[in-house]
């Protein structure tokens, strides 16, 4: 259930909200920002028409002042146009089906949560995973899933800050930590991806994520008892997302919520973090 592009980059930290003030040039930061997306079916990629959407505070996973920010639906292929306050990071949740012409059949969705959204974002995916890829999904990894908790998922990025290329990251696994501090334990059933067919496997099959085009660098968390949780993401046993790079992420019940990860090699931010070992990558033209 997995995602892409930006989502978060580098500067990640919920519930940031930073608006920045004019200079002597006479930049202005406040004030609203055309953001423009869309929302498509986690699964297929493709936009999908007259889905219910709310805009969130992206700390607290409330409405973000529902009286400027009413609820709304996804256009025609799912576009998504709406002013937003410059400078923050907002949160979406999509729920609800499709508006399609009989007699196709409307895609009924999860009620689903995306996080870690840069509020000026251009042309930005909002995933809204299906009802049959939320049920079955988890089972292809053997995960039965308890619907009084909830999943996160995502994908782990190295974002090339020369280039800005997104790049998928090998060897990675990935933890839930309690936000609160109640435990230091990690929490849920994790997964990751297997580059064969894009979705959840055992860790028998995927022990950790890898690079590549396809069903790569993405993980799945199932049965996460409500509340927030810090993903710290590790290479080798070392975190490569420390600081403000370490997401957090809030879980509700019989839901789903995403964000993508972005992660530097240990002492240097110039680097993908992924080890130089064929365990961590992927063959494209034999993902065997």
């Amino acid at each position: 259930m997995l995602l892409r592009k930006n989502m978060i980059f580098v500067m990640i930290a919920i519930g940031a909200l930073s608006v920045g003030c004019g200079g002597d040039e006479g930049d202005d930061n406040t004030g609203d920002a055309t953001f423009t997306g869309k929302l498509v079916d986690f699964a297929s990629k493709t936009g999908r028409k007259g889905v219910d959407l709310v805009v969130l505070d992206n700390d607290t996973g409330l409405p973000l002042d529902p009286a400027t920010f009413p609820s709304f639906k996804s256009g025609d292929d799912g576009k998504i146009e709406l002013d937003l306050p410059k400078g923050i990071m907002v949160a979406f949740q999509a729920t609800g089906q499709e508006d399609v012409a009989a007699p196709a059949t409307p895609m009924k969705f999860q009620k689903t949560y995306m996080f870690n959204i840069d509020s000026e974002s251009q042309g930005k995916r909002i995933y809204a995973v299906n009802t049959i890829t939320y049920t079955t999904a988890p089972m292809t990894a053997g995960i039965l899933v308890d619907k009084t908790k909830g999943i996160l998922a995502g994908t782990i990025y190295f974002k090339d800050p020369a280039t800005e290329e997104e790049q998928f990251v090998g060897c990675a696994t990935i933890e839930a930590i309690p936000a609160d501090g109640s435990s230091t334990d990690p929490q849920g059933d994790v997964r990751y991806f297997d580059p064969r067919n894009d979705l959840p496997a055992s860790l028998v099959n995927a022990q950790f994520t890898t690079t590549g085009l396809a069903g790569t660098s993405r993980y799945i968390i199932a049965n996460l008892p409500e509340g927030q949780y810090k993903l710290v993401v590790k290479v080798d046993g070392v975190q490569v997302n420390p600081g403000a790079n370490e997401v957090v992420l809030r879980s509700y019940p019989d839901s789903i919520a995403i964000s993508n990860i972005y992660v530097t090699a240990p002492g240097d931010a110039t680097k993908n973090p992924t080890p130089a070992r064929a365990e961590c990558t992927v063959d494209e033209a034999d993902p065997m």
